[in-house]
Order: C-alpha cells, then structure tokens, then sequence
C-alpha cells in the first residue's frame, strides 16, 4: 500500500491563519517566535512558541506544546487533523487579525490542608539534609533532636532528582496539580525553586500547611527566604502566607514574630515557648484567626529591632499590633532587647552563648 505523501505546508503561515502572534524580529530566522496560544506565554509580549521554518513543527517552551502545521491548525480550530489539512491546503491569503494571548484570570486554589499535609511529609520523607545544612541550624542554636523533629530538608539540587520525586509522589496517589510548589516541564511534572533547604510551615496542630525554601544564594540579605511556590508556571499552584505555629501550644501566651525559622530557633532557646510566626510584617492573613484558634490570653510582640531604623516596617508593624488588639480579652506587651540583635533568635542565641 503506497503511503500518501502530503504537501509542505509551511508552519509560519499556518501561525499566520491562527491569528498567532509572531515576533516580527524572528521573522528572518529558522526558528520563529510566537506567542503561545495554548498557555498563555503568562501575558502579552512573551514569546515562548517556537516555529521551525525546515521541519514545520512547533513547541512550546513553557507547556510544552508540540507538534506540526496540521495539528496546530487542527487543535486552535477545534477540528480533526483530517480537516485541518483539507483547509491549509487551500490557497487562502486571509488571514485574521492576530490576537495576543489573554492569561487566564483565575488562580488555581491548593489543595485542601489534608492533602498539602500528606504530599510534603512524604516528600520530606524522601528527602535528606545536607550537611551544609545542618551545620548552618546547629549554627543558629538549634539541636540536633529538634532539626530532626522540625523535618527540615535540602531541596533536591539536579533536575533529574526532582522529576524523579515529582514522579515519586504521583506514585503514591498525591495530587500534584493544586500542590504548590509542583508544575509541569515539557509534560513532566517536576518541583520549582532554587536551592536551598525547606523548612515545614505548620498550624497548631503540627500539619504542614506550606513549605519555605532558605536560599543558598540570594540576590539581597532581605531576600533569603522564598515560598515553596509554583505561581504562573504552567499547571503550577500559588502559595499563600500561611501562618507558622511553633512551641508549646498548650501555653495561654504566645511570641509574634516573622518568619517560621527565627520562631523555631527563638521557641527552641526559650525552653519551648509558643511562637506564632508570620510570613512577613504585611502578611497579616490568618494571623487574628491563628490566635483565637489556640486560645492565648497574652501576646508577646517580638519583631525584628529594624522597625527602629525602618518607617515601612515600623508603620506595617503597627497596623498588626492595631488588629491583634480588637481581639477581645487579649493583653498584648513588647518584647525588647539589645538592637544591636536584629532579630528575637539573635538575641536569644546571644544569650546562651555567653553564658
């Protein structure tokens, strides 16, 4: 049986006939950029589709969209390969006018606690702490029991190992899509975020509600912390600023500081006191909600001293401890120390260390 050989049907002007948009400055190369019409290329003026002018194939390098003139033309018009190829072929110079991609407006929602809770314990599980790690805790006055009992671990540094997690995870039955932190690469479910170690980000009653990455490199000293997030990465899943519960929860004062490292280390000097931890100074969500839940009668502000030094941080300051106070029957004081301890975990170290 003779196989039917079909016409060359240039990719370029098939985009054309889609109203894709094409990079004018590309134009003249083999490879021609485009916007992507399947993901979105995350807002106008990204070009992620890449059209070869001598295979006549297409691919995304975002979501990973592939194939040739004909499914392309098939798939964005809704029909079979069959009729796809019965139009092109056709010697129609009309094209419509190209429309840049809307991104999708909605936000995909993470899975409920449960889920998140049950993923990133067994990915920690299946994941071990560096050495470089473990030494920078120890550094910062925490023992190796509560390391251990905290589940820090370093995030996998190849790609290799992380689609192999990835997969891992998906074998167990976890829900990837929703799971922040997740996304997909060419089709491959994989784990987005730079190298550093994670540290578990937990409610009162101890379940993981997030993750967040101690970077090994970062930019600026105020950007040593990220979000174990996926967000506007294809099938990938933002994460909120949850709020960090740390300490004896049975106790009816409570710590308010930022960041869920400094309550681990500042809990762990201070003989298990309860620390709730935010994410940031403007990162309120949750936190009145938090207190009522454990059911304190005192808080205890301990923010970091640069609210002395910084207008931005003292004034975003001041509108938590403004909120904090209309809950009802709550008593609520400073904690001071030497400013020359940045931090409630700084000064509290310091204090061990000379003793």
């Amino acid at each position: 049986m003779a196989v039917r050989q079909y016409d060359k049907i240039p990719i370029v002007e098939t985009a054309r006939r889609c109203g894709i948009v094409l990079d004018s400055r590309t134009l003249r190369r083999k490879e021609v950029e485009a916007s992507c019409p399947f993901c979105h290329d995350h807002g106008p003026g990204k070009y992620h589709l890449s059209l070869n002018a001598d295979t006549d194939q297409y691919r995304c390098n975002l979501c990973g969209a592939h194939g040739n003139s004909v499914s392309l033309y098939a798939r964005i018009k809704g029909i079979s390969n069959a009729e796809a190829y019965r139009e092109l072929v056709k010697e129609s110079k009309v094209y419509p006018m190209p429309q840049q991609p809307t991104p999708q407006n909605s936000e995909r929602q993470p899975v409920s606690l449960e889920q998140r809770h049950a993923a990133y314990s067994d990915m920690l599980d299946h994941l071990v702490l560096l050495d470089k790690h473990g030494e920078n805790l120890l550094e910062r006055g925490l023992s190796e029991e509560r390391i251990r009992e905290n589940g820090y671990r370093s995030m996998p540094e190849t790609e290799r190992g992380r689609r192999l997690l990835a997969d891992l995870l998906r074998s167990h039955g976890h829900e990837l899509c929703g799971l922040p932190g997740f996304r997909t690469y060419y089709g491959d479910w994989t784990i987005s975020g730079p190298n550093g170690f994670l540290i578990p980000v937990r409610n009162k009653d101890g379940l993981i509600q997030g993750l967040k990455i101690r970077l090994d490199d970062a930019d600026t000293p105020d950007r040593k912390y990220r979000w174990f997030s996926s967000r506007n990465m294809p099938n990938g899943t933002r994460s909120y600023s949850w709020v960090h519960v740390t300490g004896d929860t049975s106790r009816k004062r409570a710590f308010l500081t930022e960041g869920p490292l400094k309550g681990d280390v500042a809990s762990h000097l201070a003989n298990n006191e309860l620390f709730i931890c935010i994410g940031g100074v403007n990162a309120l969500g949750g936190l009145t909600d938090t207190i009522r839940e454990l059911g304190v009668r005192e808080i205890v502000e301990a923010m970091d001293m640069d609210q002395m030094t910084n207008k931005n941080v003292r004034d975003a300051i001041l509108t938590m401890r403004k909120e904090v106070k209309k809950i009802p029957g709550i008593r609520y004081s400073k904690y001071t120390w030497n400013p020359a301890y940045k931090g409630v975990d700084d000064y509290l170290l310091s204090q061990v260390t000379t003793l």
